[in-house]
């Protein structure tokens, strides 16, 4: 039976129609396989080899400061506040508010940071580096030592702040010291950076100790010092304002302020300067040295006069020792000079920082009393 007219119509168009997407299809179809088989020979269609966030470099920080409020086990908060300088240093100031005893607690630390793979890690003079996870370009959470998420309903954020902190201090820096042609520098360990020395009270005896300890003109002697970062003007960089010589570490240098850090306790701790005393430290034939045992809290060591022993409180950086018994032994005028001054530097202690194998002492007011080295453990 033949089709209806308007059947006949309708196939007559729809036949055209056909062999025109028919048509396209197959150019189109050339048109991908050659496209496919000339890429894939130059190689424009791999897979990236890496995840994208390893193949970009990271973006340098430039004098960038991040603040927080961290919770704090042994005091009421930590204000935290560090500043990342495009040379990839850093320092921090780390203030304890509400501290067992009341008053706070101040310490800085300098040291170098690096980013990876979305993580900020901060390495200072602590074992452990400070760990952080990028939450967004102005928030930063806080890690574990281990760099993991910490798990708890307290606020371990950190805020970018929109104008750049420098965290001038004062803090206790420790470093080379060298002096030619008249003009005094300092490297100081953690950040490897060398700085114009400028001391707030002229003092001609640290010259005087320097020219004695060097090993040759212009050489570098470990010192330790209490200062502040100010800009040159002549030279547009900074440089440290000396408020206080700590005193110099002869026959070392900042390998020994670096790597894992020693623990505070059941570590053998021999002295190696003392503030405000300028005498031998060996007056009885051996330096004074204490150990402070972790099982029964005890310490004793050797006063450079007689042997001491007594009990010692440790919470986190705080550190105090209780009334310290010494045999009465006789000595000569400078040994007991000497045990005079390294009893009295105890009694004053309040805290305390290790870097590297080396022991820093402080008192109520952060200002340096004795710096000891590890000898054993």
């Amino acid at each position: 039976m033949p089709l209806p007219v308007a059947w006949r119509r309708g196939a007559a168009n729809f036949l055209p129609y056909q062999m025109d997407c028919a048509m396209k299809l197959s150019v189109f179809t050339v048109v991908a396989g050659l496209f496919l088989l000339f890429g894939g020979c130059s190689g424009g269609f791999r897979l990236p080899d890496t995840a994208p966030e390893e193949e970009r470099p990271q973006k340098p920080e430039a004098n960038v400061t991040w603040y927080g409020e961290i919770p704090c086990a042994d005091c009421r908060v930590q204000k935290m506040t560090f500043t990342l300088f495009d040379d990839s240093t850093f320092r921090i100031r780390q203030r304890y508010e509400g501290v067992s005893g009341g008053g706070e607690r101040v310490t800085y630390d300098t040291g170098r940071w690096e980013r990876k793979k979305g993580k900020l890690l901060l390495m200072g003079s602590a074992r452990f580096p400070l760990q952080f996870r990028y939450v967004s370009p102005s928030k930063l959470m806080m890690l574990d030592q281990m760099g993991n998420e910490i798990v708890s309903k307290l606020d371990y954020s950190l805020e970018r702040r929109p104008a750049t902190d420098f965290l001038a201090g004062p803090m206790e820096l420790t470093g080379m010291f060298s002096s030619a042609n008249g003009v005094t520098r300092f490297r100081e360990c953690r950040t490897g950076k060398s700085y114009p020395l400028v001391f707030e009270r002229p003092d001609p005896s640290v010259r005087e100790q320097y020219a004695r300890l060097r090993s040759s003109p212009g050489s570098s002697v470990l010192a330790v010092l209490r200062g502040r970062f100010l800009m040159d003007a002549g030279s547009g960089g900074e440089q440290v304002l000396v408020q206080e010589f700590g005193g110099f570490l002869p026959g070392r240098d900042c390998s020994d302020n670096s790597g894992d850090a020693r623990p505070l306790e059941n570590t053998f701790w021999r002295l190696l300067s003392l503030k405000g005393y300028d005498g031998d430290l060996r007056a009885a034939g051996r330096q004074p040295y204490l150990l402070l045992k972790s099982s029964d809290r005890s310490v004793r060591g050797f006063s450079g006069c007689n042997t001491l022993a007594g009990a010692y409180q440790l919470q986190s950086t705080s550190l105090s020792f209780g009334r310290l018994a010494t045999s009465r032994m006789a000595c000569p005028g400078g040994a007991m000079a000497l045990e005079s001054a390294f009893v009295r530097a105890l009694e004053k202690t309040a805290s305390w920082r290790v870097r590297g194998r080396i022991l820093e002492l402080y008192d109520s007011r952060s200002k340096p009393l004795m710096n000891f080295e590890a000898v054993s453990g």
